[in-house]
């Protein structure tokens, strides 16, 4: 059945296919680094309501009247340089809808050149999509001039500022934002760029644990994690005291302080003698704080 129809197709000339077949669509052909780099184009030069945009509802791409200050738009054989199919040219999309608080115009007055915020699209040899700083890339810039970095800095009263990813259920699947968001590289920022670390502790303090986070048991099976996930750990305990102070007071000492470990024969000392010669810093994780009382007891005499 169907060999037949597949036959059927490949005899008749053309068969159906220009029916099925996806007409091909018009896109824009335009490269900002050969503006910039070999024609020596300044962005206000087809951008030239930049310096004077107050608002992010501004229209700020160049009409087809700026492009043709340069090429010759009326005519038919030069329009290929600009569409892939003329007979079906588009308008490129515009934007309007960034930033109602944002301004341009306050930005470049502070002295910031376009490609601070808009590099990405500078470098490029083709049409990309809008191409936006990111909040954490805002957030850095306001914090290292010490300019205002308040939300309604650039969010109206009226916008809700609650993420997308913030659903119904997200305080309990939160944590799995919350790791990657410690570690290191785009996403360090995530979390914080909003809250505080209080405000994470306001709910993860203390015995006071999501089961989801901690189970009730993991007190006693906590150890494999330190020793194969200190890094994370050190997420919310970076204070090492809340190791020593908790093992300390129910007497756990590590495997290695087995009987035997120390002693007092004159330039001998055993075992722990050695390890502190060789990772001091390793000793003092745990015993900075009562040097007097364990180091000194035996190394005044």
């Amino acid at each position: 059945m169907y060999k037949k129809i597949l036959l059927l197709f490949l005899l008749i000339p053309g068969g159906l296919w220009p029916l099925y077949a996806q007409a091909p669509a018009d896109s824009i052909i335009f490269s900002h680094n050969y503006h910039i780099s070999e024609e020596e184009m300044d962005c206000g030069d087809c951008h030239d309501a930049v310096e004077t945009s107050r608002g992010g509802h501004d229209d700020l791409l160049p009409q087809k009247a700026v492009c043709a200050d340069c090429h010759e738009v009326e005519d038919k054989t030069e329009c290929t340089t600009c569409h892939t199919h003329p007979d079906i040219a588009v308008n490129f999309k515009r934007i309007t809808t960034y930033s109602e608080e944002f301004t341009h115009e306050k930005h470049i007055l502070s002295g910031l050149e376009c490609k601070s915020c808009h590099e990405d699209v500078i470098l490029s040899g083709e049409v990309l999509p809008p191409d936006f700083p990111d909040m954490i890339t805002c957030m850095d810039c306001h914090e290292r001039e010490r300019v205002d970095d308040g939300c309604r800095t650039c969010h109206t009263r009226s916008e809700s500022l609650m993420p997308r990813d913030h659903l119904i259920d997200f305080k309990h699947s939160h944590g799995v934002l919350a790791q990657v968001s410690a570690g290191s590289g785009a996403h360090e920022k995530t979390c914080n760029t909003c809250h505080t670390v209080d405000y994470c502790q306001s709910c993860h303090s203390g015995q006071n644990l999501e089961r989801n986070i901690h189970p009730i048991n993991y007190t006693f099976i906590h150890s494999y994690d330190a020793q194969n996930e200190e890094n994370n750990c050190m997420t919310c305990h970076e204070d090492r005291n809340f190791c020593a102070s908790c093992h300390a007071a129910n007497n756990v000492l590590p495997q290695s302080h087995r009987v035997g470990w120390s002693n007092t024969i004159p330039g001998d000392g055993g075992q722990h003698a050695l390890e502190a010669q060789i990772n001091l810093e390793n000793c003092m994780s745990c015993h900075e704080k009562d040097i007097a009382t364990i180091c000194q007891t035996c190394h005044t005499r």
